[in-house]
């Protein structure tokens, strides 16, 4: 009966995406049998926008279609082309592309690749590694992190200013940040040329003897 028809479309849970999108999407005509939505359909429409993680479509009688969206949440920034970078979620999806100008301040893994929104780019996973196991407080100090192609891969942080940290591979990130983190709270960044904290309970810190700013010397 008329009174099972669809009649409303309620989404939520969109912040940074576009509801429009999400109606293209959806795809249904209002005062069609709420009964006959394919609601597998539409969510799976849904959750192929490259922001959306996941949909719940649901009907809500007498004549509701409820949308329930978790968007993916930007954790990291690559190269994209000229210009641009890719915005990455923790699972290394490209959730958008955007001029560096207008970008999101987040952590920049510097490996070289195409990206489209939509696409895992999985050349990003060590990277990424790396932003999650990045305590809070130590985001401003990041400048980037390099990935170096080879077995084992090779992991660099690039610091605020012309330092950089040698984390090695991917194995005790945890520990290889804790380690980066205590030198950092306790030398002067101006003459520091490098900080290896490959292995973590033997971080050695190498100053820049060209430079004229404070002497550094190893901290082990």
């Amino acid at each position: 009966t008329a009174m099972l028809d669809l009649d409303h479309v309620r989404v939520e849970g969109t912040v940074a995406g576009s509801v429009g999108e999400i109606e293209a999407a959806i795809g249904v005509v209002r005062g069609a049998a709420l009964m006959d939505v394919d609601t597998g359909a539409i969510a799976a429409r849904v959750e192929a926008l490259p922001w959306v993680q996941t949909a719940d479509v649901r009907r809500d009688w007498p004549g509701t279609l409820r949308v329930d969206v978790v968007e993916r949440v930007p954790v990291a920034v690559v190269p994209a082309g000229p210009g641009t970078v890719g915005v990455l979620d923790a699972s290394s999806v490209v959730i958008g592309v955007e001029p560096v100008a207008t970008a999101p301040a987040l952590p920049r893994i510097d490996v070289e690749l195409g990206v489209a929104p939509g696409e895992m780019q999985l050349d990003a996973t060590a990277g990424l590694a790396v932003v999650a196991a990045l305590p809070a407080d130590m985001g401003p100090w990041v400048d980037g992190i390099l990935v170096a192609d080879g077995a084992p891969t090779r992991l660099t942080v690039e610091l605020v200013g012309s330092a950089v940290a040698d984390l090695g591979d991917t194995d005790l990130l945890g520990d290889k940040i804790a380690a980066l983190r205590a030198v950092l709270a306790g030398v002067d960044l101006t003459c520091i040329e490098r900080i290896d904290v490959s292995v973590a309970d033997l971080p050695t810190v190498t100053a820049d003897r060209g430079c004229d700013g404070p002497a550094a010397t190893a901290d082990g």
